[in-house]
This record gives structure tokens, C-alpha cells and sequence, in this order.
């Protein structure tokens, strides 16, 4: 029976350049650090808030996040050396037993040394790493072996960035798909950088008459730019995803915002957070959809009449169906089977007297006007 031959540096670089996905560019840099250096677990964190990452790939056992980021001694390395390519945790941190780093990670999960390749935006910020663990049988990284460590930093570093700008571009499809699928209404969608990245020709005009009163927008040219409001309204969302991602706690997130005009128009904006599917290293997106009083058509009267008929956890389902939650999500955050999911907004449709969940968020927005 023939065995999988072990990897090599060159065949792993090699892999690593033609990855195009998160798990594609893990598989090439687990095999990577397989070649390069003896290990006793691999661990790949893309991209980081802090020490905290988005996307998160090892072989080692995981489970709480939050306190393990909290107590890592590579939030030192990143603190005072940035740019540097390698850290080598012994540098910063001696395990100690009756060291809360030691007893409640170290120790039970079989490791005492680390070296991890840091990765760097254009811009400075700490984006990742790629890290080996080692047992105290496997002993300590000489400096020899930081040293080749740090000649494979600039292809990786390199593939890194390569990898996170694809996936930025893709975050600017994930959204527009949302978009055009639960909101059949004026929409703009702003970047995790508070830019606008898309509007349409409605929200252009709705944005303008969002500032004035009806006699000031007919009588002013239209302003470049997203209100203050509005953009405060991402911020208010960017923030509470940031915690929650530090804490990895999203029990409590609140993916979405209403307003409503200064001008007192009658208009009203929807701000809802638009995460990444499962398995992506996407930054979260914005999009704002905004209504008004004359939008409410014959469907949405029927259905604001029938919503009382729903029951509580058919009205909870489908709440978070309109805020853009997938089923297997929705299953995960109640906790419920996906095949009770899907019965209840089986249920939900009829009782509304709808056909797809695309009209849930116009339909939900107009009730909580």
C-alpha cells in the first residue's frame, strides 16, 4: 500500500501560490510548516483584530478563544516589535507552572513552545500568522531554525495579502448578492472602511432627500458621501462585531439599525450587518435600505395583518431570515434542528402569504415602523 509522500518546502510554496481559497491557503501552509521545522501543532490565524482572527485553522484543541487571546504571549511581540516576521515565544514569555497561560493551555493541550511567521498589511497593521507548537519533548526553536523561518516570511507574507485582497473583492459580491435577494428596495453598501462601494440610482436621490426637506432637496445640488448619521450607525455595528469577535461571544451582536430622517420626510433607513459565510475570511460589510410610508403596497398591508398569527418561534425565525441569516445559522443561534428551520418558515410564508424569504425584510422593516 503506498504512502502519502511527506511534503517539501518547494512543493508546499508551490501549493501556497495557487491557493485561491482560506482552506486551500491552510492545507498549503499547514504542509509548509510540516517541511520546514518539526511540530507538534500548526496554527493559522486570518485576518486579526489583535490577536484575535476571523478565520482560524489548527490542529491543536480549541476551545476558549477569547481567553486563550487574552492571555497569549504574542500580544506582546506585536505590541513592541511591529513589522517583525518571526516571534519565538520563549523570547517573551517563560511557561511557569501556576501561570494562568501554563495551567489553562500549555500544559493540557501537551505544548510549552511556539514560533510563529507575523504578517503585516501594506499599511502596518498586523493582519496574522502562521504558527508552530512544539512539546517539551520536541524542545525549544534554535536560532538556526528562526532564522529559515524567517527566509520563507516574504512568499508567505506575500501570499497573505494576495489571499486577503481576493477575499475583499469577494466580500463586495457576498454583499451585493444579499442585497439584491432580501431587499427590493433603494440600497447603498458600504465597505468595513465606512466607503460606499455600490449605490443605486434610487438610494442616490433617496440619500439627498434623506439630508433636506422637500422644498431644500428639489432646490440643493446633491452631496457627495454617506450622512453623518448613517455612518455612525455602521460605526455603532463595526464596533459591536469588533467585541464580540475579541470576546468570541456573538450571542449578544446586534447586526442591525434603524433611523430615521432629520428632515422629518417620512423616510427611514435599515443599517443591517452582512458577515461572511462560514469558512470565509471576510470582513463584514454594510448595507442600508431605506422606505417610506408610500412604499407600503397591498402585500405588505396583508402581511402586517397576518403577523400577529405567527407564533414565537416562527416570528423569531423569521426575523433573523430577514436580517440575512441563512438557515444553518438561524439552527446555531436557536439553537433548533435545520429541519425545524425550515418547517417554521414553511409556516411563516403562508401565514404572510409569501413565496420566498427575499420580502421578509421589507415586510419586517414596515412593521417596526
Amino acid at each position: 500500500m503506498s504512502r502519502t509522500p511527506e511534503p517539501t518546502v518547494a512543493s508546499a510554496l508551490v501549493a501556497l501560490q495557487r491557493a485561491i481559497t482560506p482552506e486551500e491557503f491552510w492545507q498549503a501552509t499547514y504542509a509548509l510548516m510540516r517541511a520546514a521545522t518539526a511540530s507538534h501543532y500548526v496554527v493559522l490565524g486570518l485576518p486579526s483584530l489583535g490577536i484575535m482572527p476571523f478565520f482560524l485553522r489548527t490542529t491543536m484543541p480549541t476551545r476558549n478563544i477569547g481567553r486563550f487571546g487574552q492571555l497569549a504571549p504574542l500580544n506582546q511581540a506585536i505590541a513592541t516589535h511591529p513589522g517583525l516576521s518571526v516571534a519565538r515565544m520563549s523570547d517573551y514569555y517563560t511557561a511557569t507552572p501556576g501561570d494562568p497561560f501554563f495551567e489553562e493551555f500549555l500544559q493540557p493541550d501537551g505544548w510549552l513552545y511556539a514560533a510563529a511567521l507575523l504578517f503585516w498589511a501594506e499599511d502596518g497593521r498586523f493582519i496574522g500568522q502562521l504558527a508552530a507548537l512544539r512539546s517539551r519533548e520536541q524542545g525549544d526553536f534554535t536560532a538556526a531554525e528562526i532564522e529559515g523561518l524567517g527566509r520563507l516570511h516574504p512568499q508567505v507574507n506575500a501570499a497573505v495579502n494576495r489571499l486577503l485582497k481576493q477575499e475583499m473583492a469577494a466580500a463586495t459580491q457576498v454583499t451585493l448578492e444579499h442585497s439584491l435577494h432580501a431587499m427590493p428596495l433603494p440600497i447603498v453598501i458600504v465597505t468595513w472602511d465606512l466607503a460606499i462601494s455600490f449605490t443605486n440610482t434610487a438610494a442616490t436621490e433617496t440619500i439627498h432627500r434623506w439630508r433636506h426637506d422637500h422644498a431644500a432637496a428639489r432646490a440643493l445640488k446633491a452631496s457627495p458621501g454617506l450622512p453623518d448619521d448613517l455612518q455612525a450607525a455602521c460605526l455603532t455595528l463595526k464596533d459591536g462585531w469588533s467585541e464580540a469577535v475579541r470576546l468570541h461571544d456573538f450571542s449578544t451582536l446586534a447586526r442591525s439599525i434603524n433611523r430615521v430622517s432629520p428632515a422629518n420626510n417620512g423616510l427611514s433607513a435599515t443599517i443591517r450587518l452582512v458577515e461572511s459565510p462560514a469558512g470565509r475570511t471576510l470582513h463584514p460589510s454594510f448595507v442600508i435600505s431605506f422606505d417610506s410610508p408610500s412604499r407600503l403596497d397591498a402585500e405588505v398591508s396583508r402581511a402586517l395583518g397576518q403577523f400577529a398569527l405567527l407564533s414565537p418561534a416562527e416570528r423569531a425565525i423569521a426575523v433573523l431570515a430577514a436580517e440575512g441569516h441563512d438557515n444553518a445559522a438561524i439552527a446555531l443561534e436557536l439553537n433548533r434542528s435545520l429541519s425545524t428551520v425550515r418547517t417554521h418558515l414553511r409556516n411563516v410564508f403562508r401565514k404572510l402569504g409569501i413565496t420566498t424569504r427575499a420580502r421578509l425584510a421589507p415586510l419586517l422593516h414596515a412593521l417596526k415602523r
